[in-house]
C-alpha cells in the first residue's frame, strides 16, 4: 500500500510538473506570439523602400545627404509613424522605443496613453522633407517636413470628430547603436485641407463589369483588351451606357503597377471609344483598416487618381464597395474615418471627380450624404420595399442625383425553379427596374455569368458559389438570358449615340 502511495505521489508530482511546465510554456509562446504579432503588424504596413518625399537642401551640409542616407532615414521617419499608429490601436507602447527616443518617446507614449483612455487616433498619410542640418559624424540630421495627417475621435456610434490637415515642422532624428530614431518633432503649423464638391449631373443605366473568364482577383492579372472591347460593345448592345468597374490596391503597388495603370488606361480609352462612362470603385477586397496601412492607401491613390482624373469615360468614382459590412469587425469609427480621409485625400489630388460610397443597404446611404456628390446603394432588399427604400433615401441625399450601383438576381435553377430561374431572374430584374425608375441611376450585377468564381472572395461554400455564377444577364457564353429584353424594354436604345 506504502509503494502503491508512493507511486501515486510521483505520479501527480510528474503531472503537476508537466502542468506547471506547459503553462510556463503558454506563457512564453504568448510572449512570443505578442512580439511577432507587432513586428508583423509593423512589416506589413510598410510600403517597399519609403514613402518620404525628399527635397534637396537649400544649402550645402556639414556631412552629405546621400541617397542611402534618404532610405535609412525615409524608412526611419516612416516607421515611427506607422509604431506609434499601432501602438494607439493596441494601446501597447512597449514598441515605440524601437523607433523613437528622447522628447519624442515621451510624447508618444503620452499620445498612446491619451488614445487608451479617450479614443483618439493619428495617422501621417504622406510626408515630404528638406534636410536642414546633418552633423558631420553622421549621429544627428534635421529636416523640414510637411504631412499630411488624418486625426479622429470615435464612440460607441461612431464617428465623434475628425480633422485632415496639411502640417509643417521639424523632424530630428538620432543615430544610436540600433539605428536612426526619431528623437523629436515640433509641429509649426497646419492648416485643413479644403473642403470641395464635384456634382456629377445625368442619368446612367448599365453594369457592375468583369470579364466572363477573370472576375474578381483575376480582372487586372489577366486584363485582355480584346475581350473587354467586345464586352463593351455588348454593353452597349443591350442599351446600357455606363459600367463599374473594381480596382484591388494590390494590383497597382505590385511589383509592376506601370502595367496595371497601363491596362487601366486601355481600358478607360475602350469604354470612351464606346461612348461608355465609367464608375472606378478604388478599394475593393481591402484586406483591413489599420492606421499603419493608410499611408500605404495613399500612396495607391496617388498612382490612379492622375489616369482617372485625365480621362474623359469617368463619370465619377466609388471609394469603396460596401464598406458598412466592415462595420462589426473593424468598428463603425475607424472605417467611417478612413472614408473621410480617402475622400479628402481625393479632393486635395483630384478636385473634379465627383465621389460616391456604394453602401450595401439603403438604411446606411445617408452617411456621409454632406461629403458626397453622388449618394449611391446596393438594392437586394425584398422587391416590394424597393420604392419606399428608394424614396426614403432621396430624403437623405438632400437634392443630390441617387443611383442604385448593385440590383440582382441570380438564375441557378436545382431543378424546377428552386432556388431561381432564368424567367425568374427576368421578371424580378424588371420589377426591380421598374420601382427604381425615378433613380438618377441603376447598374445591374452583372454582365456576364462566371464560369469560376473566386472562392477567396465568395468562400468556399458550393452553394454559394453556383448562385453567384449565375447573375449575368448573359451567359458565359455570350448568349442572351430572358432578362435582356426586360433590360431593352426599359432602357433606350443607345446605339446611335455611339461616340458621343
Amino acid at each position: 500500500m506504502r509503494v502503491a502511495g508512493l507511486a501515486l505521489v510521483f505520479v501527480a508530482s510528474l503531472v503537476c510538473t508537466l502542468w506547471l511546465a506547459a503553462v510556463a510554456f503558454g506563457a512564453a509562446q504568448e510572449r512570443q506570439t505578442t512580439y511577432r504579432y507587432f513586428a508583423q503588424a509593423l512589416d506589413a504596413s510598410v510600403e517597399r523602400g519609403h514613402s518620404v518625399d525628399w527635397r534637396s537642401p537649400d544649402a550645402a551640409l556639414a556631412r552629405p545627404f546621400t541617397d542611402g542616407d534618404a532610405a535609412l532615414l525615409g524608412r526611419a521617419l516612416d516607421e515611427a509613424w506607422q509604431v506609434l499608429a499601432l501602438a494607439q490601436e493596441t494601446g501597447d507602447g512597449s514598441i515605440l522605443a524601437d523607433r523613437f527616443s528622447g522628447v519624442a518617446l515621451e510624447r508618444a507614449a503620452l499620445s498612446v496613453a491619451d488614445a487608451t483612455a479617450h479614443g483618439g487616433r493619428m495617422a501621417v498619410l504622406s510626408q515630404k522633407a528638406q534636410p536642414v542640418f546633418f552633423h558631420k559624424d553622421g549621429s544627428l540630421f534635421q529636416a523640414e517636413t510637411e504631412t499630411v495627417v488624418a486625426r479622429y475621435l470615435g464612440a460607441e456610434t461612431g464617428l465623434s470628430a475628425f480633422e485632415l490637415t496639411r502640417e509643417t515642422g521639424i523632424a530630428t532624428l538620432l543615430n544610436e547603436s540600433s539605428g536612426w530614431r526619431l528623437y523629436s518633432y515640433e509641429r509649426r503649423a497646419s492648416i485643413a485641407l479644403p473642403d470641395g464638391a464635384a456634382p456629377w449631373t445625368g442619368a446612367m443605366r448599365g453594369f457592375n463589369y468583369y470579364p466572363a473568364g477573370s472576375p474578381w482577383r483575376a480582372f487586372w492579372r489577366e486584363f485582355d483588351p480584346a475581350v473587354t472591347e467586345a464586352d463593351f460593345a455588348a454593353v452597349r448592345a443591350l442599351g446600357g451606357d455606363s459600367v463599374r468597374v473594381f480596382l484591388t490596391r494590390e494590383d497597382f503597388l505590385a511589383d509592376a503597377p506601370d502595367a496595371a495603370l497601363a491596362r487601366l488606361e486601355q481600358l478607360l480609352a475602350l469604354a470612351q471609344q464606346q461612348g461608355l462612362r465609367v464608375v472606378p470603385t478604388l478599394f475593393d477586397l481591402k484586406p483591413h483598416y489599420r492606421l499603419g496601412g493608410w499611408a500605404e492607401d495613399a500612396r495607391y491613390l496617388q498612382r490612379v487618381l492622375p489616369v482617372l482624373a485625365a480621362s474623359g469615360a469617368v463619370a465619377f468614382v466609388d471609394i469603396k464597395n460596401e464598406p458598412d459590412l466592415d462595420f462589426a469587425a473593424h468598428g463603425t469609427a475607424k472605417v467611417t474615418a478612413w472614408l473621410n480621409t480617402m475622400a479628402g485625400l481625393i479632393r486635395d489630388a483630384a478636385p473634379g471627380l465627383p465621389l460616391t460610397v456604394g453602401w450595401s443597404d439603403a438604411a446606411q446611404a445617408g452617411r456621409l450624404a454632406k461629403t458626397l456628390d453622388v449618394i449611391s446603394y446596393h438594392e437586394y432588399a425584398p422587391i416590394a420595399g424597393t420604392g419606399q427604400r428608394l424614396a426614403t433615401v432621396r430624403a437623405l441625399a438632400g437634392g443630390k442625383p441617387v443611383v442604385v450601383s448593385e440590383i440582382g438576381q441570380s438564375s441557378f435553377d436545382l431543378g424546377f425553379g428552386y432556388p431561381g430561374s432564368e424567367a425568374r431572374q427576368a421578371a424580378s430584374l424588371a420589377q426591380r427596374l421598374d420601382a427604381l425608375a425615378g433613380a438618377e441611376g441603376v447598374l445591374v450585377w452583372t454582365l456576364h455569368d462566371f464560369p469560376v468564381v473566386d472562392a477567396t472572395v465568395i468562400g468556399a461554400s458550393p452553394w454559394r458559389q453556383r448562385l453567384q455564377a449565375a447573375f449575368g444577364v448573359l451567359r458565359a457564353d455570350g448568349t442572351e438570358k430572358p432578362a435582356v429584353a426586360a433590360l431593352r424594354e426599359r432602357w433606350p436604345d443607345l446605339s446611335e449615340r455611339v461616340g458621343d
